[in-house]
This record gives C-alpha cells, structure tokens and sequence, in this order.
C-alpha cells in the first residue's frame, strides 16, 4: 500500500472553442495585467493573437515573445527580468515547453524579485507562490502545462527548478492550438508524450494514480497519434493528441522518468537533436532493457497499445509492446537508431557515461543499470 501524494494543475480547461474562456479565466483569478510569454514561431502562425485579443478585452498585456527552443540560465534570467519590469499579476504561457517553462519562471520571478533564477534550481527553492498563470500548449507533447518542473539548460545540461508553485493555476486546450503543427512536430511531440507516458509508467515511482494517467495517456496516442500525422485538420484527433501529453505530463511529473530521458537530454544537448526526437528513438530499446523486471508492466503498455495479448505470457506481451514502438516511429517517418542521426560510433562509450552521471533518473529504473549496461543500450540505440 503506502501513502502517495500527486500533484496537479488547479483547473483544466479543454475543449474545441476554449479560446472564448479566456477572458473569463483570466477575470476568475483576479487578473488585471498580464505577461504574455511566448516565441516568434507562435507570433507568427497567428496563434499568439486568440490569446491576445480575448485578454486585452479584460485585462492590461504585454508580450515578451523571444523564448528560444532550448533555454539557458542567461535566457531564462532574461524572461525573469521582463517579468518583474511592472505589477503583473497573471502569466500567460503560449507555446511548446520551453515557453511554458518560461512561464514558469516568469511567475515565480515576480513573487521574488530578490531570488535569481539559479536560486530556483533544485527541488522546492522557490520562496513564495508564484503568481497565478495560465498554460497553454500548441504542441501535444511535453506535458508541460501539467508538471511542477520548469527546465532550463545550465553549462550544457538541463537542470530542473522543480516546486508545486510551477502548477498551473489553469490548464486550457484546445485543438486549434495544435492544429498548426506540422506533421514531423506531431510526430515527434506525440512519441515523446508517449516516452512520458510508459517511462513513468515503469518508474520506480509510478502510483496507482499516475499509473491510471499513463495508461489512459497510452492508450489515446496509440489511437490518434497517426492520424493526427496523416491528417492535421482532424480536430478531434488533435484534442485527443492534447489530452494524452496532458496525462502523461501528470503520470511523469508525478512519477517521473527513468533511463531514456537519461539518453535523450545528453543525445539532444550533444548533436542538437530534438529532445522530442532523441527521447521517441530511445523508448523501444529502454522497454526491451527493462522488460526483464517490468514483464507485468509493459504487458499493460501492451495492451494500451491496442495489441492482442489474450493468451500470450507477460514476456511475450512485453515484446509485443516493443514492436509497436518500433512500428509507430516507423510510420511515423522518425528515426529509429542513432546512426541515421549521424551520431559517431566512437562516441558512445562517452555517450555512455555521460547516462551513467544521470542518478535521479537512473535511481527511478526499475532495473538496475550498470556502466555495461548503458554501453550496450547505446550500442542497440545506434545499430537498432
């Protein structure tokens, strides 16, 4: 048994015309200026101005829209120092999970203007609450929106500022945020909320709770994720997309991840791969390792996953499990071995032990993983 705890944005609201709450959500906590964080792509597709115009019917705005894709200390001390230019009480994340990281930041930034932000760095050193805000996510991915974690790249790796104040006080979705991705980010975003999803699932601190959120999570990115691909106008698809990474996002910042996120950062800070990418490629060959003592588990994934494992032993539902990962970034055109990344041969052993120096997440691998071990996994990741 034992006691658990789960943490959780304060109100989610989703639905095909959510863009009309806005201005409601934002009278409902109070607001009367708002911080707009955001990034050039957002500006452009258009998207920035849904959330724009309903909030500036309500509320006083300013934007700061130069977020970049992998952000730095200095990046993020930057959005810390625009957010404490005036009296903003409401911060609005638009965008994929470095923006709503920013987010983040920026709340936290303005109810401590004394702390810097690598004195939030760690768990729980963010003084006072954050002032309230409100997330909202384009891409159907990182889960972002749903975790107490904001990450941010510190000497060439990423470092978490990770507290219950990160919490959303709203959560909107809706389809038409998303609708604009095109299909290799919904691919990759879709696999990496998939990565989220069964390596909390397998985590060492999975719960029943977060154990409900990563199968249901499952379950839904194997029903919609290729067609969403396919078809990027199909809206339910899309929503259904974005419900998944939300529960994912809730399984993982819960549970937390294991030996894949431990690859995939140091894949992506090194080759400057996607970390959507790296973590999608790295989840069938972290299953098969772990196979062997999550048997019962993975025979859940499996079945999530849509296979037929009636009269199959767990063992063998656990490979069925693995081919359908393999078969999904398959059609799904992304890449299934790091060779097809350019990834040098003779860099895996340092690949290798740069996974072995990842101890929070190596902690939460349900099976062990010793120095050999990492060597053959990258081994498996490259050759496939």
């Amino acid at each position: 048994m034992g006691v658990y705890e789960v943490l959780l944005p304060k109100r989610v609201v989703f639905g095909d015309r959510v863009e009309e709450k806005i201005g409601a959500e934002a009278k409902g906590v109070g607001a009367k200026k708002a911080f707009i964080v955001t990034d050039e792509t957002i500006v452009k597709t258009g998207l920035l101005e849904k959330v724009e115009t309903p909030l500036k019917e309500v509320v006083g705005v300013d934007i700061f829209d130069r977020v970049e894709s992998e952000p730095t200390l200095k990046a993020a001390e930057a959005v810390a120092m625009a957010a404490r230019a005036a009296k903003y009480d409401l911060v609005v994340g638009v965008g994929g999970g470095s923006v709503l990281d920013m987010a983040k930041v920026a709340s936290a930034a303005v109810a401590n203007p004394w702390q810097a932000v690598s004195d939030f760095l760690g768990a729980n050193k963010i003084a006072n609450p954050s002032v309230p805000k409100m997330l909202i996510p384009t891409t159907a991915g990182t889960g972002a929106e749903a975790t107490p974690y904001a990450l941010i790249i510190v000497e060439g790796k990423k470092k978490a500022m990770a507290s219950s104040y990160n919490l959303a006080d709203v959560v909107l979705i809706s389809p038409s945020f998303t609708a604009t991705m095109p299909p290799e980010v919904t691919a990759s975003t879709g696999m990496d909320a998939l990565s989220h999803a069964v390596e909390a699932a397998l985590s060492l601190g999975a719960n029943p709770l977060t154990d409900s959120f990563a199968l249901e999570a499952i379950r839904k990115i194997s029903d919609n994720l290729e067609e969403a691909f396919a078809h990027g106008d199909n809206l339910e698809a899309r929503l259904k997309m974005s419900i998944a990474a939300m529960l994912a996002g809730m399984a993982f910042g819960n549970a937390g991840v294991i030996v894949g996120h431990a690859a995939a950062h140091n894949i992506g800070a090194r080759y400057n791969i996607s970390h959507a990418k790296a973590s999608a490629l790295a989840l069938p060959y972290v299953m098969e390792y772990n196979t062997p003592v999550a048997e019962e588990k993975l025979a859940k994934v499996a079945r999530e996953l849509g296979e037929d494992i009636s009269g199959l032993s767990d063992e063998e539902a656990a490979s069925k499990a693995v081919a359908r990962v393999k078969k999904m970034l398959e059609a799904l055109k992304l890449p299934t071995r790091l060779a097809d990344l350019d990834v040098p041969e003779k860099d895996l052993p340092d690949l290798a032990d740069a996974i072995m120096k990842e101890k929070g997440y190596l902690a939460r691998n349900p099976r062990k993983v010793e120095h050999g071990d990492a060597v053959k996994m990258v081994e498996r990741m490259w050759s496939g």
